[in-house]
């Protein structure tokens, strides 16, 4: 028997290689069509398992926002709270800002806070829940350039009282941090304002009122940079 010319062996060589590897690149978009339904479907219809699984990969900001369409599907305020903070500390500051301004202005948020402080009162929530908040809120629309907005939340819940660690006290380490002297003036105005208008009985207030103009008035005395 002759041989087969090694040309022909050469192209049937060839001719397998294309074809397993046409099936193999068949496969593998089989497979990823496949994941995108799989994501698809659960971002539709269960967003809270897409929540914990970006949560525990770490993909902050794509946990926010299937924290939002969390809340968007059961339109409870401890989502929305848990959507507000996630947002915040992902620095997603449009989701933040826009969250929280809504999760303040529900109905039920003061009686949400008194729930949150009876819990828990300490770290970042010493000031209180609705200080919190308001912080998270203010700092977000500082850094979205909205400042007259975050100099209106951030003195929301400051005008019977100062609390220590308030959400003006936060907007003001947030435009000490970033060399704001502009700004940061424009907080010590309002504090002197909110000094010459309202009575604080507590000594505790008083204090923590006057350190932080003291500490503004060190920082907008320095030389620009």
């Amino acid at each position: 028997m002759r041989a087969a010319p090694r040309g022909g062996v050469r192209k049937r060589g060839l001719y397998l290689g294309k074809l397993i590897a046409r099936t193999a690149g068949i496969t593998l978009a089989c497979l990823f069509a496949l994941i995108l339904i799989v994501f698809g479907v659960l971002t539709v219809f269960f967003p809270s398992a897409m929540l914990a699984i970006t949560d525990a990969c770490g993909m902050d900001k794509a946990c926010a926002q299937y924290a939002v369409a969390v809340y968007t599907r059961s339109n409870e305020i401890d989502d929305l709270a848990d959507a507000v903070e996630r947002a915040y500390y992902a620095e997603s500051w449009d989701i933040a800002a826009d969250y929280g301004e809504r999760l303040m202005a529900r109905e039920d948020f003061s009686e949400f806070c008194k729930e949150r402080d009876a819990k828990d009162s300490t770290g970042n929530t010493a000031a209180g829940y609705a200080q919190y908040t308001a912080g998270m809120v203010a700092v977000s629309q500082y850094n979205m350039d909205k400042e007259d907005d975050a100099l209106e939340t951030a003195f929301l819940y400051n005008t019977a009282s100062f609390t220590e660690n308030n959400a003006a006290v936060s907007l003001a380490m947030t435009a000490m941090q970033e060399g704001d002297q502009e700004f940061a003036a424009r907080i010590l105005q309002e504090l002197r304002t909110v000094t010459g208008n309202i009575n604080l009985d507590m000594e505790s207030d008083i204090a923590n009122l006057e350190t932080l103009i003291s500490i503004l008035e060190s920082f907008c005395a320095q030389p620009a940079q």
